[in-house]
């Protein structure tokens, strides 16, 4: 269907590349902004001087539920796709394209407008505030990026749909990395707009491709998420780039080699110093750590106190990371003792020996240790007590020998499913710009 939405902050050309490819294609427009001013009688600044931003959005809600079906050029106002009801209506059955400018090009492009600001900023510190904010939703809920800042109108509005009705993948290089991986080359999978995968070894355990296939649908996502195995960081990427891909997630043990991999780590990212979440938009490669948040928010009620971490990985330092949001005070365990030191410097630690002499509130298994059946417990059985709350991020099982010792000792359990749970919920919003809903996951894989 020749649908299209475009999205991109301010000055990046959404009306008048809109109406070019309207016209281009004999489909109508819809610029919801204008839209917008039809509905309320009066301009966007005269909307927002008298009523506010809060009813401003109302009724970009209104008019974007309001659009009918069929072919269109959809010209979206900057903030429209923050709003996840927005995101969900105009996801369904259509192209999303994102348009972006480098911020100086934006700035001047927008001198003279009538446009209310959304911040006390200046005009340039707005735009570089926004895009902080706005980007990763834009990148995640795209299909196709297109950089205009050189580009004329008519160039754009046809490069567009020239990019977005061709194969963009070459199907020799398609077919030879799926064969280098074990996937079955399939007409239907090289014609998919969209492909995400898992990377890592071993990835057969995980439960990414059940949950992330079940979604899709749920919200019209022409994707399709694989397992997609690498000997190695820069292995994945090849592999990555090879299948046109617009996702990676990556586990075990590449999260750390990723980082010098890619081409922006968020602050999160290369605060931690590992990547489980790799993003594909105009070309380059954007890093995410969304461990950190699965391992949070399943203890906020537990800020304070002391933590053990147990490991020294990607995993581990993502666990540090959380627990000192949360303002525990940590000490890391690692079998390889220097590895420990060197990440407790970092985040401004302490490293001991693993014993049960140690005190702990909260203790996390952060190593791969329990996924294996013949596996045993990694922490001391004098470390487990009641009172104790034990967190593994062994996910598979999702009841390890850990946590079976741990609830037999009366500590309180967490299983490793809770971290996926969150983890994986701000991923998919990383990689499609959708919130599913923490029960929504749940549901799924249970």
């Amino acid at each position: 269907m020749e649908r299209y939405v475009l999205i991109g902050l301010r000055g990046s050309g959404k009306s008048a590349i809109g109406r070019k490819m309207a016209e281009k294609l004999q489909i109508p427009l819809y610029d919801t902004d204008r839209l917008i001013e039809e509905r309320g009688g009066r301009s966007i600044p005269e909307i927002f001087s008298y009523s506010g931003e809060v009813i401003f959005r109302q009724m970009e809600r209104e008019v974007i539920s309001s659009l009918p079906d069929g072919p269109a050029v959809i010209a979206t106002g900057g903030g429209a796709v923050m709003d996840p009801e927005n995101t969900r209506r105009l996801r369904r059955r259509s192209h999303i394209i994102l348009l972006t400018a480098d911020e100086e090009i934006l700035h001047s492009r927008i001198q003279g407008s009538s446009r209310p600001a959304l911040t006390h900023l200046s005009d340039l510190d707005e735009i570089r505030h926004l895009a902080g904010v706005r980007m990763p939703v834009f990148r995640g809920l795209a299909d196709l990026c297109i950089d205009t800042g050189s580009l004329r109108t008519d160039e754009a509005a046809a490069r567009i749909i020239h990019l977005n009705g061709m194969r963009r993948r070459n199907p020799e290089l398609f077919a030879e990395t799926l064969a280098a991986i074990n996937q079955d080359t399939q007409d239907n999978l090289i014609k998919c707009p969209l492909i995400f995968g898992i990377t890592g070894n071993p990835v057969s355990h995980s439960r990414s491709p059940h949950l992330y296939n079940s979604l899709f649908p749920e919200y019209a996502i022409p994707g399709k998420y694989l397992f997609l195995p690498a000997n190695s960081a820069e292995d994945a990427i090849r592999i990555m780039r090879g299948l046109g891909a617009k996702g990676l997630s990556v586990t075990i043990p590449f999260k750390e080699m990723m980082i010098s991999c890619i081409d922006e780590p968020d602050a999160d990212a290369h605060a931690i110093g590992a990547v489980n979440t790799v993003l594909s938009c105009n070309g380059r490669l954007y890093g995410h750590n969304t461990d950190w948040i699965g391992i949070c928010s399943p203890i906020r009620d537990l800020r304070g106190g002391n933590a053990l971490v147990v490991g020294a990985g990607g995993a581990a330092a993502a666990a540090v990371y959380a627990l000192q949001s949360l303002e525990m005070d940590v000490t890391i365990s690692n079998r390889t003792e220097k590895r420990g030191e060197v990440l407790a410097e970092r985040f401004g630690c302490r490293s001991a020996p693993l014993s049960s002499s140690i005190n702990a509130d909260l203790i996390v298994n952060a190593t791969p240790v329990g996924m294996k059946e013949r596996d045993h417990s990694p922490v001391p059985s004098g470390l487990l007590k009641p009172g104790v709350t034990v967190f593994d991020l062994v996910y598979t099982p999702p009841m390890t020998p850990l946590l079976r010792e741990a609830e037999a000792a009366g500590c309180r359990i967490i299983s490793g499913t809770e971290m996926f749970i969150h983890q994986a919920r701000a991923q998919f919003i990383l990689f499609t710009g959708i919130d599913p809903g923490i029960e929504r996951i749940r549901e799924v894989l249970s």
